[in-house]
């Protein structure tokens, strides 16, 4: 009589069938929880060289760059007429006030209703960038601040005419509530204010050209 063991038995075929249904399942399950979070679990998005992940706090002490890179305005100005009499959209400019100080102010951007900087010095390309021995201070167009509690930066946006310049809108904003990277701020149309937001860029000053292109793109 031939004995059959448990182990030798024959296996149930619809056990070998769920297995790669249940594999597949698992990498689908993970591939929508990464796609909700934008980023796997428990990584966090980091900067470019690791030290400093996007999005953190600021430090207390530490040195900046903060500039505009881009500002909207709304359709009309602060008396809800059109800008510029209706002939050209508004020539934007602005301004960066800090501990009472102006410390940096933009080129102006003509008939535009969004206007953008790029962070770089006017004779500067992104390629001159990389692999040259340059700067950071000669390279960033920005403010430079550093972070203590209760600090504020003033921003003045204006429509810079050749006659007489039109305010646009001015702004008080926490340093508490700037992040590393990009901030994006939004502000709603009154008699004082036209513009629409300000997207304003932190950048951790005394980092390698590279480090700081990879946060200003």
């Amino acid at each position: 009589m031939t004995h059959i063991s448990d182990f030798d038995a024959p296996k149930k075929p619809w056990l070998r069938l769920m297995v790669p249904i249940l594999i597949v399942l698992g990498f689908a399950v993970l591939f929508v929880i990464m796609d909700q979070n934008g980023k796997a679990p428990g990584r966090e998005d980091q900067g470019p060289t690791g030290k400093s992940p996007m999005g953190a706090k600021l430090q207390e002490g530490q040195t900046y760059y903060l500039f505009a890179s881009e500002i909207e305005l709304y359709p009309t100005n602060l008396k809800n007429d059109a800008w510029d009499g209706g002939k050209n959209g508004p020539d934007i400019r602005y301004r960066l006030l800090w501990q009472g100080n102006q410390v940096f102010e933009s080129e102006e951007k003509e008939d535009s209703l969004i206007a953008d900087w790029s962070g770089l010095s006017l004779d500067l390309e992104w390629t001159d960038l990389m692999g040259k021995s340059i700067s950071p201070d000669e390279a960033i167009k920005a403010a430079r601040i550093r972070y203590e509690k209760g600090g504020l930066v003033e921003v003045e946006v204006e429509d810079d005419d050749v006659a007489d310049d039109d305010e646009a809108g001015r702004a008080e904003i926490q340093l508490k509530d700037l992040r590393l990277g990009r901030n994006e701020i939004p502000f709603e149309k009154t008699s004082v204010n036209a513009v629409r937001r300000i997207n304003l860029r932190v950048l951790p000053h005394g980092s390698a050209i590279r480090d700081l292109v990879d946060l200003m793109k």
